[in-house]
């Protein structure tokens, strides 16, 4: 059963015993002691009224010497009653309690024991505490730990359903820029038919007005065959395009010719655009380098982080357009600079631009300015982690309302591959 302390009973016996109380053994003693020394001065005045000189001697001495006793042991019993409280509180775990060893008597000693008793029970209280503490926080680990093993399922998932949705909104923007080709071959290829039938019919007719009709559409022919082979180059591109995409994720470090790849990402993240928002459209610029060579990245990976910049730029516009209107034109540029160990690619655009606020959290999972629902605020922090990843570095800049410029410095040859 434990007591409870409080500070009215700091100067009493904790078991509510007073200081002077009568049942105190050392309270009865000076009590005791106190009528022995009236019964002394009692015979000293008797003695001294009969004149009995050796009686006055006597009683004067032994009151002389009961006086200092009493003295003495009032000092040690208050000293006593001290300790005896110290031992009852400290029994009861109050190890704040103390009081301050005077002399070098007994009780002084039994306080220096009293206080070594005390700093043992402190130090074996940290102690437990801490074994304690320690128990929680390796509990406690054990579920942070646990936690973290979640939350990064969870972000797998997420980061997975974001590629999935680029993917989406890229393949939209190809299917989008697949069907005027696609409407070209098919009509060229359809009048080319008619102009097929047409040569069999003048072949079989003789003369030479016929022939020359017949040279006439076979020219004809010559040159919807030229169209549908332009077109049909233009829908391998774009498949070509998409086909990285098709490797999924670790397809390794390998060399890749950057300017290339950043002409056909920055094509299908354009047109992906456009197909949420058909009134957008900017006027694009690619300023490549052509002393660019080969640089050695993770295609798939890189091609993601072009498609992710040009598509954030876009949207930054499409912003700006809505709150412009018509006096307002678009520019995207797109540039390369050769270097003899890097390579800087910049992405620029004159969109709404970001505040300071705004950029130093950019890089954040699900930060995002959009208020579209396809944005779930992972494009840029997926940037963030593919070029680290490669060993570069992201440098933004921006101006609310006027631009926002991406530059991004890779490594020809990470330090990984070798």
């Amino acid at each position: 059963m434990s007591t409870v302390l409080n500070e009215s009973s700091a100067g009493n016996d904790p078991f509510g015993m007073s200081r002077f109380s009568i049942r105190r053994y050392s309270v009865q003693h000076l009590l005791l002691i106190g009528l022995a020394i009236g019964l002394l001065v009692s015979l000293t005045v008797v003695a001294s009224r009969h004149g009995y000189v050796p009686l006055i001697a006597l009683s004067a001495a032994t009151l002389a010497v009961v006086l200092v006793k009493t003295t003495l042991v009032i000092w040690v019993g208050i000293r006593t009653v001290a300790v005896e409280i110290w031992i009852r509180r400290l029994g009861m775990g109050d190890l704040e309690y103390r009081i301050e060893p005077r002399g070098n008597d007994e009780v002084t000693k039994a306080c220096q024991a009293l206080e070594a008793l005390r700093q043992n029970s402190i130090r074996a209280m940290q102690l437990d505490l801490v074994t304690q503490l320690s128990a929680e926080l390796k509990e406690r680990n054990g579920e942070l730990e646990q936690a973290l093993a979640d939350l990064r399922e969870s972000q797998d998932r997420i980061v997975s359903q974001q590629k999935l949705a680029e993917l989406g909104e890229l393949a939209s923007g190809v299917a989008h820029e697949m069907r005027n080709p696609l409407q070209f071959v098919r009509n060229f290829t359809s009048l080319s038919q008619e102009l097929v039938a047409e040569l069999q019919e003048l072949l079989e007719q003789p003369g030479e007005v016929y022939r020359q009709q017949a040279e006439g559409l076979i020219e004809d022919l010559t040159g919807n065959l030229d169209r549908v082979e332009h077109h049909s180059g233009r829908l391998n591109s774009i498949a070509s395009a998409m086909m990285i995409y098709d490797r999924g994720t670790g397809g390794g470090f390998r060399p890749v010719g950057l300017n290339q790849l950043i002409v056909e990402q920055t094509h299908l993240g354009y047109q992906a655009i456009r197909v949420y928002e058909p009134d957008f459209s900017a006027k694009v610029n690619t300023e490549l380098d052509p002393a660019l060579g080969e640089t050695v990245v993770v295609p798939e990976d890189m091609a993601r982080v072009i498609s992710n910049l040009v598509m954030n730029a876009c949207e930054a516009m499409v912003e700006k357009l809505r709150a412009e209107g018509d006096g307002y034109q678009p520019r995207l540029t797109v540039a390369t600079k050769n270097a003899e160990d890097a390579v800087t690619m910049t992405v620029r655009d004159n969109g709404m631009g970001m505040n300071r606020e705004m950029m130093a959290r950019m890089f954040n999972p699900f930060v995002t300015t959009r208020s579209t629902g396809r944005n779930m605020g992972l494009g840029l922090s997926l940037v963030w982690d593919v070029i680290r990843e490669h060993g570069g570095s992201v440098e933004p800049e921006s101006e609310p309302g006027r631009y926002t410029e991406m530059k991004v410095q890779l490594p020809k040859r990470p330090a990984e591959t070798g």
